[in-house]
């Protein structure tokens, strides 16, 4: 009988929200441990991935807003109906559907006339304007988005990083020498499915109203020619992509290099490249940290802080970033290391990046001495920018 009232309550929701009369769910009688937690109201809201299920979480100073995808939401009310909470309200524009459990922990369903004749507007609190649209041809062509524009749940996470991304650069171009030029090259190393390539071609082409030549360069050459396919497909004429690795890339110039998620020393190929090509602004976005690990030493004095294999991982990560960062540096880069993206939305988040302070002829070499000591202090012999630049 329980299974069957909890049932006959939870098969409500999904067709409430299907044909519009859906207004609100209100949890209470709460049965977890946190003092602090006043209540759970959940909404439909409009958001610009597509309809979600909004839980807002109230505590006595504050509140947490969650959202998810419906089915998530729906399988999520059913977790904690009963469980955390021993009763739910479901609020249509039909009928109201209330589930209750005694002490017992008996559930009873009651249905009444609906307190609300209209539903809730979804219209979710608006999020800062985007300067990229999920509605462009090349999010539909490349599977992030649908012919209407609406991100797929599944993508998400991939259209925040190219969204997040484009506003990076374009807080950055109005800090450069670049923000008054009307023709502009970029290349973007490693380019795989090709997402953030098209973004920055188009922000720099339709939304900045210059003269753009944009490249990718991916070494796998099924990528590339797709990439070339849906650049013609979108009438992207100075969009093109080759095949190709990082470290045998052209000379060509390049005003603005890009290289996210390059593996290992596919960065430091990527830093390598931008200085080869004179280029002003650089942005990476780097991970699998293995080189630096393999040779550093860590020093008596701080084994016992670093005696565990993860946090030895996450010092190599640190020292090389810092490394590369003061390389820039070197070469006469102001640069930033901060965090790219959440890591709700990806594991890999951490950017560098760099813009070209006027050219004085001089290299930084308050950065090359703080180098040098990085490299004496953890035994680092082998660092591979010292391979493949000229840093004295």
């Amino acid at each position: 009988m329980s299974h069957d009232e909890k049932a006959g309550f939870l098969q409500h929701i999904e067709p409430s929200l299907k044909d519009g009369s859906f207004v609100k769910m209100s949890f209470s009688k709460y049965r977890g441990g946190d003092s602090e937690f006043k209540g759970l109201m959940v909404n439909l809201i409009s958001t610009i991935e597509g309809e979600r299920l909004s839980f807002r979480f109230s505590y006595k100073t504050k509140d947490v807003v969650k959202n998810y995808e419906i089915t998530k939401g729906i399988s999520l009310v059913s977790e904690i109906t009963g469980k955390d909470f021993l009763a739910a309200t479901l609020f249509t524009t039909n009928e109201d559907y209330s589930l209750d459990y005694s002490k017992k922990r008996v559930p009873t369903l009651h249905t009444r006339k609906p307190a609300f004749g209209t539903a809730l507007s979804r219209e979710h609190n608006r999020e800062k304007h985007r300067i990229v649209d999920p509605a462009s041809e090349y999010f539909y062509l490349l599977g992030i988005s649908s012919k209407e524009g609406r991100v797929h749940s599944d993508k998400y996470d991939k259209f925040r990083q190219v969204d997040k991304f484009i506003e990076i650069v374009d807080s950055l171009v109005a800090s450069s020498e670049l923000k008054d030029k009307s023709e502009i090259s970029a290349t973007d190393l490693g380019s795989g499915k090709s997402y953030i390539t098209f973004a920055l071609y188009d922000y720099l082409t339709n939304t900045k109203g210059m003269n753009a030549k944009v490249k990718g360069i991916e070494q796998r050459r099924e990528l590339a020619d797709l990439s070339n396919k849906t650049a013609i497909q979108c009438c992207f004429n100075s969009l093109s992509f080759m095949e190709g690795k990082i470290s045998d890339g052209d000379s060509d110039s390049a005003d603005i290099v890009t290289a996210l998620h390059a593996c290992d020393t596919a960065t430091d190929d990527a830093i390598a490249f931008a200085l080869r090509n004179n280029a002003e602004l650089i942005l990476l976005a780097p991970c699998c940290q293995k080189y630096v690990r393999k040779r550093m030493h860590i020093p008596e004095d701080l084994k016992p802080v670093f005696a565990h294999g993860i946090l030895e991982e996450r010092l190599a990560v640190i020292l090389t970033d810092s490394l590369r960062a003061l390389v820039l540096e070197h070469f006469g880069f102001e640069t930033k290391v901060f965090e790219f993206i959440s890591s709700e939305h990806t594991a890999r988040n951490t950017m560098i990046t760099g813009v070209r302070q006027k050219d004085t002829g001089k290299r930084n070499m308050k950065a090359l001495n703080e180098i040098e000591m990085i490299k004496e202090k953890f035994g680092i012999e082998d660092f591979y920018l010292d391979k493949i630049l000229d840093l004295k």
